[in-house]
């Protein structure tokens, strides 16, 4: 009796994967070859596709074509293919129907639009800095809403790529250049350089501006064109005094530095005082 059972049970199982093999083995198999074959055809055109990004990007050099502008007609060209080839393999094989992808786009285009608002914007922003080109690659810019300076390096589908003056790497939505002010102070390579500085009413100020003059003089970094010492406020505290120069944009920043440090020294060496805040208190004796 236990034999038969054992043979009943074998016959079974080898029955039962036969019908399977034939039921739903055969359509399983099928699937896995076109998921294999969707992904040859995905590397295959991965590869004709940065060979023509390659051809493509040498000739809009070749003609003078702004980099910037370049490399953002390009990956809209790289990743609008890539899409339409993924979407015509998957249907093109069935591995989904066109009717299931049509669907789930109706389905989710209304939350995918509400979702992608701000990257919308962005994307439209960076169509426009191209189209309007209020920058450059290489201009220092401002941007006052952000707090945020420096020069430009890529400009993006989404974001564009500013250096600091310390080296750090910003990216900034494109909708943020787009809907507010930016300064751009690259035009001719130069800057202006403002360095203000407070000194007491009872100093002399004919020879702290003569000193901030001589400073500016000394200073190899400064265009000396243009460059003025003048009275900027008068103060609850003191007064204030500016020294106005134009500098190359890469040399703002450690010029100003090196300005700061020589005044406070030739000010302290000539007994010119800086006040700071302090609260003077009077005791009245009353007896």
């Amino acid at each position: 009796m236990k034999s038969i059972r054992i043979n009943e049970i074998s016959v079974f199982t080898i029955d039962d994967v036969n019908n399977w093999i034939k039921g739903k083995g055969i359509g399983l198999v099928d699937y896995l070859l076109k998921i294999v074959l969707a992904i040859v055809l995905f590397i295959i055109v991965s590869k004709l596709l940065k060979k023509l990004i390659n051809t493509i990007q040498k000739r809009l050099d070749n003609r003078g074509v702004d980099q910037i502008a370049s490399h953002f007609v390009l990956n809209l060209i790289k990743y609008g293919i890539l899409t339409f080839v993924i979407i015509s393999i998957i249907t093109q094989l069935k591995i989904v129907e066109v009717a299931s992808i049509a669907a789930l786009i109706a389905s989710a285009g209304v939350g995918i639009s509400l979702a992608m608002q701000g990257a919308l914007s962005n994307f439209a922003g960076g169509v426009l800095l191209l189209i309007l080109r209020p920058f450059q690659k290489g201009d220092y810019i401002v941007i006052g809403s952000s707090n945020v300076e420096g020069v430009v390096e890529e400009i993006e589908i989404y974001y564009t790529t500013i250096r600091s003056i310390i080296g750090e790497t910003i990216k900034i939505p494109n909708s943020q250049l787009t809907n507010n002010s930016v300064i751009n102070k690259h035009g001719d390579g130069k800057r202006a350089l403002i360095v203000n500085v407070d000194i007491a009413y009872k100093a002399d100020v004919v020879k702290a501006k003569a000193i901030l003059d001589a400073i500016m003089e000394e200073e190899q970094g400064i265009i000396q064109e243009g460059r003025s010492t003048f009275v900027d406020e008068l103060g609850n505290h003191g007064v204030k005094l500016g020294a106005l120069c134009m500098v190359a944009v890469e040399d703002f920043l450690p010029i100003k530095r090196r300005m700061n440090e020589r005044i406070l020294t030739e000010f302290m060496a000539n007994d010119i005082e800086i006040p700071y805040n302090k609260l003077d208190v009077h005791l009245i004796d009353k007896q």
